[in-house]
């Protein structure tokens, strides 16, 4: 007898193997761990429960998190600091200083002198409670927030507490501790300066006294009537010395940068050179043996992955050869990369202390040029000055240059006076930072705090909720889709069209009507495409475990037997739940149970006597009968008997199995059959233990079809009618009409394709050749 198999069928083994399940089990459990966003789109299997309990557990959050975390007090002083200075002569500062000079004073509240003063204050000091163990300053710190208002030239200065009177006593000292602070600083800027001017003025004095002494001396020794022996020569002696005097004024100030870049070149560069480790690792980065050995460690390291994802052991040994080999390139990559490191570390430093000496050479050349310069220049003005002293004494050369001194000396004296007292005008100018107004008692609290507490605890309530929720929908492995099944069944699966096309479409979630396609499809491909008619076919429908309601799908195949015109018997030997029984309201009735067990060879009389007549002529019904107190269970010889009693008046018999997971019967019993599916049930079974049912059923050589996916729902029409008696038809005779007619058909079909094969050679000795026995075997047809 040959199983009615299904041509399509897709399978996961190559031709003429065994089939294994390796493969599927591998792509069911191993897998790796699911993508949140996965896990967020489970939620919507179990939208009220996630809408419930996420309430529920996110409002709780939020109302500890509210209960949790108490509310502050916010006190607040404002002080004004001026961007520009009040000037009444010309402006001392620039913009860039004054700009600087406001945004600096929200770290110089801040700082830690304000902040140490602060705890000093008698405000304070009333509340020792208050302060507390440890870093007090930075405890203060936490507490304190300065904001700056450019525009209206305001600084805000709030200290945040549990407590009004904290707030508002820490508030009020670190405003006056500030003011202290910033007003100590200004007025001993002010007396610096002040100081220094005056000593200026006083030096500048003295020495414009001592120029007017020499003016004097000169012009004693000149004379007033001197002044006509002027020369051109002594003019251009005289503009020459002129000219000398400013260039030496210039190499001096030239040399003195110098020297000031030297000492600080030797400063900043004294000690050893570093090398960066950054530019180290980037270089070791780009180095071509270290890239080379760390691609040849990371393959092995793949390599060895790879061997323990396929389960491979530890101890084998092409994995603890993998395994030496991978810790013997760690070892040769660190030896590498700790050479190269100290190579490339040593060559930097050459190279810094190679550019380091060239720089300060370089530097040292201007300073020695800068030395000849001068040099040379007093050397020029001694020589003129020289030589204007022994030519002429009488002339007006001295005299000139004295009082070119004493016009020089006398407007840096001048402007010396003039800035000291504009400094002391200034400074009895307005303060530039001035206080507005102290912090009150705050009033109101600030809820700030909680709201955001109470928000984020509310959302990761909710998203942790999403998370369990999600998580269990992944690893309980629910048949949601079709996908679900085509990608991991090593079997067909029949009616993924069908239930596709019978989901929601549209926006407000309307549903076409549910056709049986799996059902149907089933139907068409084990049992209606069935080539030997003269051998019915016996069928058990199963599935996993046994909660899946599988009647339905019994009902639903006889019914479409029925109305395709063949007769099918429903046999109930659910052990599991009886359900096929007690839906269709048989549960009493005397049925398979009550048949005799001891027989070998079961009349077909005996069975008639327990069969139901149902709604639909073409089937009857056996149902599974009464428990007896010795038998709660079926035996297989007797399903055996039943089939083989029953094959030659029925076209097809539909077993209504137990589970084969779920009980001990349901492997025995498939046994008995020509072939088994599985009925697969939309948002109850699960695609892992349709996984392990199908591997349980290859081991242990069950003839499997493949699976029937079913939304579950929908009431097949199929009931009982008592009231009359089932007829048991013959077909013999009709079967073994219709098995000639089916060989004269094959018969006349091959003779068809064998005229046309010869007819398209168009040889016509062949022709003439097989002409008789065409004839011959036509005509032996036709006689048939």
């Amino acid at each position: 007898m040959s199983i009615p198999s299904d041509t399509g069928c897709r399978s996961v083994t190559a031709p003429g193997q065994p089939p294994t399940m390796h493969s599927a089990i591998g792509k069911s459990f191993h897998r790796g761990i699911p993508e949140f966003s996965d896990l967020m789109l489970a939620c919507r299997h179990h939208a009220v429960l996630t809408f419930v309990v996420g309430s529920v557990f996110a409002v709780s959050l939020a109302l500890a998190a509210w209960t949790m975390i108490r509310p502050n007090y916010h006190a607040e002083a404002l002080v004004r600091v001026r961007e520009k200075s009040n000037v009444v002569f010309a402006p001392q500062t620039s913009r860039a200083e004054d700009i600087a000079f406001f945004r600096s004073q929200a770290a110089l509240v801040r700082s830690h002198q304000v902040l140490s003063a602060a705890f000093d204050d008698e405000e304070v000091r009333q509340l020792p409670d208050a302060i507390p163990e440890g870093d007090r300053v930075e405890w203060l710190d936490g507490l304190l927030r300065v904001e700056t208002q450019s525009g209206s030239e305001v600084i805000s200065i709030t200290v945040h507490h549990e407590s009004p009177q904290v707030a508002q006593a820490y508030c009020n000292a670190i405003t006056r501790a500030y003011l202290d602070e910033i007003t100590h600083r200004i007025a001993s800027d002010r007396r610096l300066r002040e100081t220094q001017l005056e000593q200026a003025v006083a030096a500048a004095d003295a020495q414009l006294d001592a120029l007017w002494d020499e003016l004097n001396s000169v012009a004693r020794s000149v004379g007033s009537d001197s002044s006509e022996s002027l020369t051109i020569r002594d003019e251009m002696q005289f503009q020459s010395y002129r000219d000398y005097a400013q260039q030496l004024q210039a190499a001096q100030l030239r040399g003195n940068q110098l020297q000031s870049q030297l000492e600080e070149y030797q400063a900043n560069h004294g000690g050893p050179s570093t090398v960066s480790d950054e530019v180290v690792e980037k270089l070791l980065r780009q180095n071509a043996e270290i890239i080379a050995a760390r691609k040849q460690l990371l393959g092995l390291e793949l390599q060895c992955q790879q061997m323990q994802k396929i389960a491979a052991s530890a101890e084998s040994p092409q994995m603890r050869r993998l395994t030496d080999q991978r810790d013997l390139y760690a070892g040769e990559l660190e030896e590498l990369v700790n050479r190269t490191r100290a190579e490339i570390s040593e060559t930097l430093q050459i190279q810094a202390q190679s550019e380091r000496q060239q720089s300060l050479a370089k530097l040292k050349q201007q300073i020695e040029l800068n030395r000849s310069e001068k040099e040379y220049l007093r050397e020029r003005m001694t020589e003129l000055n020289s030589v204007v002293s022994r030519t002429t004494p009488k002339t007006a050369v001295p005299l000139d240059m004295s009082r070119h001194a004493v016009e020089r000396q006398s407007r840096l004296a001048d402007g010396l006076w003039k800035a000291l007292q504009e400094f002391r005008i200034e400074s009895q100018s307005q303060p530039r930072v001035a206080l507005q107004s102290l912090a009150t008692l705050p009033e109101q609290a600030n809820h700030s705090r909680q709201l955001r507490a109470a928000a984020v605890s509310g959302v990761g309530g909710w998203m942790l909720v999403m998370f369990m929720i999600g998580y269990l929908e992944w690893r309980d492995c629910r048949v949601r889709s079709a996908r679900d099944l085509i990608s991991r069944s090593a079997f067909p699966v029949f009616g993924t069209n069908a239930y596709a096309a019978s989901q929601p479409k549209s926006w407000f979630g309307r549903r076409q009507k549910h056709v049986s396609g799996g059902v149907r499809e089933a139907a068409a491909r084990i049992i209606l495409r069935n080539q030997d008619a003269s051998r019915p076919v016996a069928l058990m429908v199963s599935s996993c475990i046994a909660d899946e309601p599988r009647h339905l799908i019994s009902q639903e195949l006889v019914m479409l037997l029925g109305n395709f015109g063949r007769r099918a018997l429903l046999v109930d030997c659910d052990t599991d739940r009886s359900q096929l029984s007690h839906a269709l309201g048989a549960a009493q009735s005397p049925g398979i149970r009550q048949l005799s067990v001891g027989s070998e060879s079961l009349s077909a009389e005996a069975i008639t006597e327990r069969l139901i007549a149902t709604n639909q002529s073409a089937v009857d019904f056996l149902p599974i009968g009464t428990m007896a107190d010795d038998q709660t269970w079926i035996d297989p010889r007797m399903l055996r008997a039943v089939v083989a009693a029953m094959r030659q008046h029925y076209d097809a018999i539909i077993i209504n199995g137990p589970s084969i997971m779920g009980s001990a019967e349901g492997a025995l019993l498939a046994e008995e059959v020509d072939s088994s599916v599985i009925a697969v049930f939309v948002d109850h079974s699960r695609w892992n233990q349709l996984v392990l049912c199908e591997q349980s059923a290859a081991e242990s050589g069950i003839p499997l079809s493949g699976s029937i996916l079913h939304p579950g729902t929908g009431k097949p029409g199929l009931r009982l009618n008592p009231d009359q008696k089932p007829v048991l038809p013959n077909r013999s005779l009709a079967a073994d009409g219709t098995e000639s007619e089916t060989a004269l058909q094959m018969e006349i079909g091959a003779l068809q394709e064998e005229i046309r094969r010869v007819q398209a050679d168009g040889d016509e000795s062949n022709q003439q050749k097989t002409s008789p026995d065409v004839t011959n075997h036509t005509g032996k047809a036709t006689h048939s």
